[in-house]
């Protein structure tokens, strides 16, 4: 398996929480857009000729490699609206054609979830769409800052299913005021309206977005730790009884509907990022990793998409180290068998060296007669501590 991210870096407007990278505009340039992912394609040629080939060892073009899965985040993709989508299809289908076959996702807001939409996103090869629901409360969608109603983000849940698409569903917890009834209610409305799949946050404020700006003017508070756990324990309450596996730390879904490129970055596979801020990763034969990730905003990658902010080569151990906990976090169970194949500096032994802490606090437990580790049942709210220790 092997990946494609796009980073799409348009929004109408800024949620007080978000951080992500993106530039404010109801009219987003598309075709300048598009001639800055054609300027880092043709930029990054010697680079990217390394991953075409059935094996990614080396071949003449781009279309000799095969691209599992297609990933368009933001941003918001669906601000491009039918035609940009079209637009964006059209190169994509040029230089990377057939990827996606197995998992084509577009992130898409709710305002913007209509038929000719969709229609749009199945017209390039969309098979799911990933939906900024966030909240089915009124109250929920005001704090956060979102401009669609608690009916457009069911019916474009409903909508995208309709339409063949799969369906994943943003939802964001731990806001002042939120209860484990509304998060209950939240679930139940998703799920009902086609949702197979859910996404669940923590609200997490950064200092450097408008959030803290307006806790100052006295119009939003900061989120409290142990309401934000509260929340999160409703959310996973309320989804298993729905029927929904916890089978990644902050994701849900029912039997197949697993989000494959996700997973992607999980399990150790390569991913190709294109756009301002993605992110890159190759795994080679002797376990190391090269790591690439290009600048932040648009007007900067614009003017030199194809040269990276940062680009480093993690040796076999170190990246055995962050392949460790990032596998740990699929709560089915990290295997350690796939493990050792991808990362042939470390042994069983040194897993085991490394993980004696976390396994002796009830954090990690061994499981299929130590065939596979996992986060232990209950304990995935600690995936950040446990991941600090093995990381240290």
């Amino acid at each position: 398996m092997r990946g494609i991210y796009i980073h799409v870096p348009f929004c109408a407007r800024a949620c007080p929480y978000c951080d992500f990278d993106f530039q404010v505009g109801r009219a987003p340039d598309t075709e300048a857009f598009l001639a800055g992912l054609e300027r880092e394609v043709s930029g990054r040629a010697a680079e990217l000729a390394e991953w075409t080939g059935p094996e990614g060892h080396g071949g003449t073009d781009l279309s000799e490699a095969t691209w599992s899965t297609m990933y368009l985040g933001g941003g918001t993709p669906s601000l491009l609206g039918p035609t940009g989508l079209a637009s964006l299809g059209e190169w994509l289908a040029r230089r990377f054609p057939g990827a996606g076959t197995a998992e084509f996702t577009i992130e898409v807001n709710p305002e913007h979830g209509d038929e000719a939409l969709y229609a749009a996103v199945r017209a390039i090869g969309g098979t799911r769409v990933s939906l900024g629901t966030q909240s089915t409360e009124a109250e929920g969608l005001r704090t956060l800052g979102r401009v669609h109603s608690p009916t457009q983000a069911l019916a474009s849940i409903t909508a995208a299913a309709t339409m063949g698409l799969r369906v994943s569903a943003d939802l964001i917890v731990g806001w002042p005021g939120q209860t484990a009834a509304g998060v209950h209610a939240d679930v139940a409305r998703l799920t009902a309206a086609g949702a197979e799949h859910v996404s669940v946050y923590a609200l997490t404020i950064e200092a450097d977005t408008p959030w803290p700006t307006l806790v100052r003017r006295g119009k939003r508070r900061l989120p409290d730790s142990d309401h934000q756990a509260d929340m999160l324990a409703a959310a996973e309450e309320a989804l298993t009884g729905a029927g929904l596996q916890h089978y990644e730390v902050a994701s849900y879904a029912r039997a197949g509907a697993e989000a494959r490129h996700n997973l992607l970055y999980w399990t150790w596979q390569d991913y190709l990022g294109l756009g301002p801020s993605a992110h890159s990763a190759r795994y080679f034969a002797d376990g190391s990793v090269l790591r690439r990730g290009n600048v932040r905003g648009l007007p900067t990658w614009a003017k030199d998409p194809s040269t990276p902010a940062e680009a480093e080569r993690l040796t076999p151990e170190a990246a055995a180290i962050e392949g460790l906990w990032t596998g740990l976090r699929d709560l089915r169970g990290l295997e350690v068998a796939a493990y050792l194949r991808r990362f042939p500096a470390v042994t069983r032994a040194w897993i085991e060296h490394r993980t004696r802490r976390q396994v002796a606090r009830g954090n990690l437990e061994w499981r299929e007669e130590g065939q596979t580790l996992r986060i232990a049942p209950g304990r995935w709210y600690w995936h950040d501590a446990v991941a600090a220790d093995l990381l240290a």
